[in-house]
């Protein structure tokens, strides 16, 4: 018999009573939003609060069908910001996952995991006074607490990206019919919650097809192209879906329905302390990255980086007109890419961590790395949670 490695410790216990603390001080938080307690905590809970006696009740996205199933159970409100305030929790888990997935040895590290994933959430832009004012607004951000659709958006891309890079991995002699169908299932989901990191992903997925297409990995040209089709019908569903959901937002009735998508890059023209944005925003993952950037040959890697650079293209140079101009809904795909660099630089970090062949011979330049990713880290988190703190006082998210 197999003897199982794992043994339960008592940070195991200090790891779920955080999760615990986040998801209560997130219950409060989303409660509140959805009441507008006090005339306060303007956000758009309220309006998905509302959907199910809306005439669109979005029963095609995952957050109307279980909005409309909460209200017709009686517990509206409360309800709503229970299901709301666990699936931060449940993201909190999947970050877990995804770091113990980018690890590359087998070295005890949980405790260093565990504290990365409950404090992913908090890792958005640096506030700068002088600099960059920002929390949220006119900011690379990576988490948004006002926003229902997001939130079950990033808990299941984060499988997704998963699930998509393990088919691609093993894809050299075939693909993996287990990967390929939770491909298949978790990117669906992911575009059920909000369609911008589906985007990315078969945005990504068709380049780096058409690129390894012409590279040789040993396999003869059609194998290599019929691989890449095979495992490129798994998104299918999901554009399938996404046809469907801009077919109903586009040519329904009403003014939220008008409008349409143009090619324009107003956004990044009319972006007001852009370079400003992306430093604060990114600054800890640009510096690993940066040391890294060998690392992006690797298919996993690539990945992500092209799953972050297509999130940025779909930010500026897609945008809706109409009365949806001001929705933003592009600026998501950039949200969902940010997420991910910012996530697995943060796994790359750990594993520069436990490397002793890391920046071996110079000692002077490891210590400084590490020492500028803990004060980097430091600020976006202390910034974050002062954000957290804000907003759960009643301040309007977008400042």
């Amino acid at each position: 018999m197999t003897e199982n490695k794992y043994s339960f410790r008592i940070t195991d216990i200090l790891y779920l009573a955080g999760i615990a603390a986040l998801v209560a001080a997130c219950y409060r938080l989303f409660y509140r939003m959805a009441i507008e307690y006090q005339g306060r905590y303007i956000s758009d809970v309220v309006y998905y609060v509302n959907l199910p006696t809306a005439a669109n009740k979005e029963r095609y996205r995952i957050i109307g069908f279980v909005f409309d199933l909460l209200y017709r159970l009686g517990i509206r409100s409360r309800g709503m910001a229970a299901y709301l305030a666990l699936t931060i929790g449940l993201i909190v888990l999947a970050n877990f996952i995804y770091l113990k997935f980018f690890r590359e040895d087998d070295r005890e590290d949980r405790i260093i995991l565990q504290a990365a994933s409950l404090l992913m959430p908090f890792m958005g832009p640096i506030y700068v006074p002088g600099f960059h004012e920002y929390y949220y607004e006119k900011s690379f951000q990576t988490f948004a607490w006002h926003s229902p659709t997001e939130q079950s958006m990033i808990l299941f891309s984060i499988f997704a990206m998963m699930c998509f890079i393990k088919m691609y991995e093993e894809s050299g002699e075939k693909v993996s019919v287990k990967w390929w169908l939770l491909t298949m299932i978790t990117s669906l989901l992911s575009a059920l919650g909000k369609p911008a990191f589906a985007i990315d992903l078969i945005l990504a997925m068709i380049l780096m097809f058409l690129i390894d297409l012409f590279n040789d990995d040993g396999n003869p040209f059609l194998k290599r192209l019929g691989n890449r089709i095979i495992m490129g019908i798994s998104l299918i569903p999901t554009g399938l879906y996404m046809l469907l959901e801009m077919k109903l937002d586009f040519e329904g009735q009403g003014e939220s329905h008008s409008g349409s998508v143009v090619m324009s890059m107003k956004s990044v023209i009319e972006y007001d302390g852009l370079f400003a944005a992306i430093v604060c925003g990114l600054a800890f993952p640009i510096i690993v990255w940066a040391v890294n950037f060998r690392r992006i040959k690797e298919k996993r890697y690539k990945t992500v980086f092209m799953v972050f650079l297509m999130g940025i293209a779909q930010w500026a140079f897609l945008a809706e007109e109409g009365p949806r101009a001001g929705h933003g809904n592009f600026t998501w795909g950039r949200q969902a890419g940010c997420y991910f660099l910012f996530l697995t630089s943060v796994a790359m970090a750990v594993n520069n961590w436990y490397d002793k062949d890391f920046m071996a011979g110079r000692p002077v330049a490891r210590k400084t790395y590490f020492a500028g990713l803990v004060m980097l880290l430091a600020l976006h988190i202390c910034s974050q949670l002062r954000y957290f703190y804000i907003i759960s006082q009643g301040h309007i998210y977008y400042f």
